[in-house]
C-alpha cells in the first residue's frame, strides 16, 4: 500500500479513502476535499484583508462578486491539479514529485484566471490573485508535509503496516516483491509468495489461500503469474469476501473468467504496470476522528487523573516495595509487539507462579484467568474490580499502539496458540487494541474464548464511531459498578 520513492502519505492515504474513479483512474477524494477546504479558507482570508486595508465595508455586490471569482479559481486549480495526476494515487510518484505537481497545477491555474480576467476586462484585481496564488502554493504542500510526517510516524509504531502476498513465484513475482520492500519504510511488507509449486518464501498453494489471508493478515494481494479458471474464482472470491485489495500485474485471465481489468487505471511500480481488480475504501473522515478522539481523549485523561496516578503509584510501591507498574508485552495491529501499561495488581513474581496455577484456568482457548486468583495483592483486587490497573494504557494510546476502543490486546503466548487452535483467530489483530472493547461490555464473563473472538470480529467488520461511542458509554456503568475481576 511501490517504488522506493513512493510518498509516505500514500501509505496513509490508502488506508484511509481511495475511490475508482468513472473514467477508470483511482481517486485521492480526501486530497481533494483537503485541497478545496483551504483554498476557500484562503479565499475568504484574502477578501477579509483586502477589505480591511482599503479601508471598505463588506456589502453583498462586493462579496457576490468575489465568491464567483473563488469559485473559478477554485474549480481552475482543481482541474490543473487533476491534470497534473496530483490526485491520482501513483505508486510511483515521489514527494518532490507530487510537491512540484502543486506547484505546477497551482501557477496554471492562477495565470489562466488572470487571462480569462484580463480578456473579459472584468473588475477583479490581479493583486487579489497573486495573494490567493500565493497563499495556496504554501498551504497545499504544508499540509502534505505534515501528512506525510504522520505517516511516518504512524508507521514506525507499526499502525500503517500494508502485508502484501504475491501470487506467483516467479521472476516477475520475486521482482514485485524486490520493489516492494524497498518501501518498507512507508509500511510496505510482503509476507511472501502463493505458488503451486514449493520455494523460498513460498506460504502455501492457491487452493490455500483462504487460511493464508486470515493466517498472516494480509492486505493486498499481487497476482503476478497465469492463472487457470478456478484459481481466478477463489482468489477474487475469497479477496471480496475479506475485503482485500487485488491487484494485477498485466496477464491474460484464462479463458471463461468475468476478469477485465480496467486498463484505464494503469499505474506502475518500479517500472512495471499494475491494475487494479478489487477496490475496497476505507472511511477517512471517520477514522481520523478516531484518532483525534484517541489522541485528546488520553492527554485529557492522563492530565486529568494525574493526582489519581500519583495516590495510586504511592498505594502499590508502600504495599511490598514492588515496582508500581505492570510492563506486559502484548501483540498489537498486524502482529506488532508493543509494552502495555498496567498498575501492578500481583505479586513481583507472578509470572513465575503462573504455571503452578495452569490447572485452574477458567477460560476456554488460550486465555488465562482464575478466580481468587492467590498471586493478586489486596490493593489490586481493588484496582481490578474497579479496572483502575487499566488507566496506564492511556499512555499507549496517547503513542498510537492502541485505542480507547478495540479488540483487548492479546499476549504473545496467546497468539502462539492461535495457529493451534484457528487462524481465524489472526484476525482480532486486524485492528487496533483498545482500553475497551465490545466484548467487555457484552460477555465480559463468559468464559468461551471463541464467543471474544466472535465480537471482536463483529467490531472489527461493522466499526463506526457510533459502535465506539456505544461501547465507551457502557463501559462506564461496568467500571463504576465494580464488575471487573
Amino acid at each position: 500500500m511501490t517504488a522506493p520513492s513512493l510518498p509516505a502519505l500514500v501509505a496513509l492515504r490508502r488506508y484511509l479513502e481511495p475511490g475508482i474513479a468513472r473514467h477508470g483512474g483511482r481517486q485521492d477524494r480526501f486530497a481533494v476535499l483537503v485541497d478545496s477546504l483551504l483554498i476557500l479558507a484562503a479565499g475568504v482570508l484574502v477578501f477579509w484583508l483586502r477589505t480591511a486595508l482599503e479601508g471598505a465595508t463588506i456589502t453583498w455586490p462586493r462579496g457576490y462578486r468575489h465568491l464567483g471569482f473563488l469559485l473559478l479559481y477554485l474549480v481552475l486549480v482543481l482541474l490543473f491539479l487533476q491534470r497534473e495526476g496530483v490526485y491520482t494515487l501513483a505508486w510511483a510518484r515521489g514527494e518532490s514529485r507530487e510537491l512540484w505537481a502543486v506547484v505546477k497545477g497551482v501557477v496554471q491555474g492562477a495565470l489562466l484566471l488572470m487571462v480569462v480576467f484580463y480578456l473579459a476586462r472584468m473588475p477583479i484585481s490581479r493583486l487579489m490573485v497573486l495573494w490567493l496564488c500565493g497563499i495556496s502554493l504554501v498551504a497545499l504542500p504544508a499540509w502534505r508535509l505534515l501528512f506525510w510526517n504522520i505517516a511516518r510516524r504512524d508507521v514506525d509504531v507499526g499502525n500503517g503496516w500494508r502485508h502484501v502476498l504475491i501470487v506467483g513465484a516467479g521472476d516477475r513475482g520475486r521482482e514485485l516483491a524486490g520493489s516492494l520492500s524497498a518501501s518498507a519504510h512507508l509500511g510496505v511488507f510482503v509476507r511472501g509468495f502463493l505458488d503451486d509449486d514449493e520455494g523460498e518464501g513460498v506460504l502455501g498453494r492457491i487452493v490455500d489461500l483462504p487460511r493464508i489471508l486470515d493466517r498472516y493478515l494480509v492486505d493486498e494481494v499481487f497476482i503476478c503469474s497465469p492463472l487457470q479458471k478456478d484459481q481466478w474464482e477463489t482468489i477474487l472470491t475469497e479477496t471480496r469476501q475479506r475485503r482485500k485489495n487485488v491487484w494485477l500485474l498485466p496477464t491474460h485471465p484464462a479463458e471463461g473468467t468475468s476478469i477485465w481489468p480496467d486498463w484505464r487505471a494503469l499505474e506502475l511500480i518500479g517500472g512495471r504496470p499494475i491494475v487494479p481488480l478489487h477496490w475496497e475504501p476505507a472511511p477517512v473522515l471517520c477514522l481520523l476522528l478516531k484518532r483525534a478522539i484517541d489522541f485528546s481523549g488520553a492527554l485529557a485523561g492522563l492530565l486529568l487523573l494525574s493526582p489519581l496516578f500519583l495516590g495510586l503509584a504511592i498505594a502499590i510501591k508502600g504495599r511490598d516495595g514492588g515496582p508500581v507498574f505492570y510492563r506486559s508485552p502484548r501483540i498489537g495491529r498486524k502482529g506488532r509487539t508493543f509494552i502495555c501499561w498496567k498498575f501492578r495488581t500481583m505479586v513481583p513474581d507472578a509470572e513465575a507462579k503462573k504455571a503452578e496455577l495452569t490447572a485452574r484456568n477458567e477460560r476456554q482457548g488460550p486465555m488465562f484467568k482464575i478466580t481468587g486468583d492467590p498471586r493478586i495483592t489486596p490493593i489490586g483486587r481493588t484496582l481490578r474490580k474497579y479496572s483502575l490497573d487499566e488507566l496506564p494504557q492511556l499512555w499507549n494510546v496517547l503513542k498510537g499502539e492502541m485505542s480507547l476502543v478495540g479488540p483487548r490486546p492479546p499476549t504473545p503466548d496467546e497468539v502462539a496458540r492461535y495457529e493451534e487452535l484457528s487462524v481465524g483467530y489472526y484476525r482480532r489483530l486486524d485492528a487496533k487494541p483498545g482500553m475497551t472493547s465490545l466484548w467487555a461490555v457484552e460477555a465480559r464473563s463468559d468464559p468461551r474464548f471463541e464467543r471474544a473472538v466472535e465480537l471482536d470480529r463483529y467490531y472489527i467488520e461493522h466499526w463506526s464511531p457510533w459502535l465506539d461511542l456505544k461501547i465507551l458509554l457502557r463501559t462506564f456503568p461496568a467500571v463504576f459498578g465494580g464488575k471487573g475481576k
